[in-house]
Formats: structure tokens, sequence, C-alpha cells
């Protein structure tokens, strides 16, 4: 385990536009834990806008148009970096920064092939630094509480378990993705299922709480313009004997009356979306309802993070959960090959 850091965890961003805007709302919320004192991106647009959004934090982070540079120029300021690039990116800059002795928070993916995913952990376990896997919906009330149900038996033997994210990408634009990197085959590592469908993947796993036996992957194009699958449905055998389902898209929304997780076992139900959780035992008519305030997961992921380097604990995601979510992603898509010639909507 990495030696803890005393105060405040100084951070350099890698990767300042799109997502690190939500990464930026935690070091504002807890500047006195972690903060960001340099960046690094290849836009000036971006390296602005972050800093003015940093700016009430009291640090001006430095920027650089290079992490390399970065790194090397700031190896004696920095304590960690933040990864929030493009995803065919992020295995280089991990292993850039474990090389220079940072502790790592990288963006899911954590790359986009297994070869690359063993070259990160022998990277960071030679570094002997803490990497963190950016799973910030681990951080959902629903998710953790039922997290705890699950592991108190409340279920008993689970028997099924799904795990949804459903929304029509750009709402009516004819093409949001146009230009994007994320349109991209090489650049984004797949389609949708390796993009929003990361996060059901990982809720899925977190929960179900055993290794993986099967998998089984179905995928479509139907509303995006994009090199890659729109919509993904996944099917999982558990080692345990549990069933689990994955469907996330960015064609459509969420089926009207299902719910973002839900699970079955011998006792009872636990279903829920966002703040808001049920709990069925078996033989009852009517779930018990339990409503949680708002919790700005990517804060609290930023927090997490800080707390881990400061007491020298291990993060609730590291390389090997990264690891297995992607391995279940790119087991589902090579079952799912061909897929492309029925496609609704060509590239």
């Amino acid at each position: 385990m990495a030696s803890k850091i005393n105060g405040p965890i100084r951070v350099g961003l890698i990767g300042a536009g799109g997502i690190s805007g939500a990464h930026a709302q935690g070091f504002l919320k807890h500047a006195d834990k972690i903060r960001c004192v340099a960046m690094a991106d290849i836009s000036q647009d971006n390296l602005k806008k972050r800093g003015e959004q940093l700016a009430p934090t009291g640090t001006t982070p430095r920027g650089f148009t290079d992490w390399k540079v970065m790194l090397k120029e700031m190896g004696n300021e920095i304590d960690a970096v933040d990864i929030c690039l493009p995803h065919n990116l992020h295995g280089a800059a991990i292993i850039d920064s474990a090389a220079a002795g940072k502790h790592i928070l990288c963006e899911k993916p954590m790359c986009t092939s297994l070869d690359e995913a063993d070259k990160i952990a022998k990277a960071v376990k030679k570094a002997g630094v803490t990497y963190m896997s950016a799973h910030n919906q681990l951080f959902m009330p629903v998710v953790q509480e039922a997290k705890k149900m699950i592991e108190a038996g409340e279920i008993g033997r689970m028997y099924w378990i799904r795990s949804q994210d459903c929304f029509r990408a750009g709402g009516d634009s004819a093409n949001p993705f146009k230009g994007s990197w994320r349109a991209n085959l090489k650049s984004q590592g797949g389609g949708e299922l390796i993009d929003t469908g990361y996060h059901p993947s990982y809720r899925l796993l977190h929960l179900a709480g055993s290794p993986v036996k099967r998998i089984k992957g179905t995928m479509g194009r139907f509303v995006q313009k994009i090199e890659g699958e729109d919509t993904a449905s996944v099917q999982i055998e558990f080692e345990n004997g549990a069933i689990g389902e994955i469907l996330t898209s960015w064609a459509f929304a969420l089926p009207y009356g299902s719910h973002q997780i839900h699970i079955i076992g011998e006792k009872g139900q636990i279903f829920g979306s966002e703040n808001t959780l049920y709990f069925l035992p078996r033989g009852y008519s009517e779930p018990c309802k339990r409503s949680f305030p708002d919790t700005p997961t990517f804060v609290a992921e930023i927090e997490h993070f800080a707390k881990c380097l400061q007491e020298g604990t291990r993060p609730v995601h590291g390389v090997e959960e990264g690891r297995a979510v992607l391995e279940l992603i790119l087991k589902a898509s090579e079952s799912a090959e061909g897929w492309q010639k029925s496609a609704a909507v060509k590239p």
C-alpha cells in the first residue's frame, strides 16, 4: 500500500475538457483536502475555461500543452494526476504518470485493450503508487445502500441482477457526435458500451460480487451516426450462478417502468434509480421506499481519492476492477461481431 500523504493532495489534471469540469467541482468542494495545481491539454481554450472554474480555490493551475512536460517540470510539486482524456490516450498517460511516481485517478475506461491493462497493472505495481478507477456511480446512494443490503444477506442468495443506463444522446440533434473522438472507433475504443455503458457494467460487477463465467453481447446502431454501436444488451452468467443483464443506449430512454438497478434474490428484491431505492421482501405485495439526499457523485469520487491518499487505503475500485469491467465489455463486443452489417444507421 502506498505511503500516506500529509496535507492537501496536489493534483495535475491531464485533459481539461469535457468531463474534467465535473471533476473540478470536487476540487472546488474539497479544496482543503485536494487541489489542482497544474493542467495539461492541447487546447488553450480548455485550459482557460478550467482555470477560470478553479479560480475560487485560490490556486491558479499552471498550464501545459503536453502531460510529459507537466510531469517533468512539476515533478516535485504534484502528488497525483487526474486523467480526463479521450479513451485511447488513457493507457499512455497512466503509464507515464506511474513512471513519474504519481498516484492516479483515471476516467473510465482504464484503457482500450487487455494487453494495455496488464501493462498498466505492472507499471502501477512497480511504481508503488495508488491507482483509482473513476467509477463515479459507485457513489450513488442507491448503489451504496443496495451493496450494504446484499452483503448483509437481506435478499439471501442472488438469482438475477440488471443494471441499465439509457438516454437519447443529443436529444433531437441529427448528429451530436459529428467530428467528435467518440464517433471514431479507434479513439473511442468501441461504441456506447465502452462509454456510457461502462457505468452500468461496473455497477453490475460491483453489486454481483462474483467473477464472471460467460458473456454474450448483442449490439445495434439505431440513431447515432458513429462507427460503434449506440445500443448494447449484455447477458452474463456469474460463477455463483446468478444471471446478469446490462442494457445501455444512446438511442432511447430507460424502458418505462424499469430502474437503473434491480436485484432479485431468494428473500426478496431491491430496485431503484437516482436517489430512490425500493425493497420488496418475498411474500409482500408492496415495496418499502427509501429516499436519499442528492449526492454529486463526481464530488464524492474526488473526496474518496483524496481520503485514500491521505490514509494510505485502497480505493473502492482500483486496477483489478478497471480491468474486469474492460474485459466484460471487450468480450461482449467480440461475441456480437458482425452486427454492423445489419445496423439501421450507417456511420
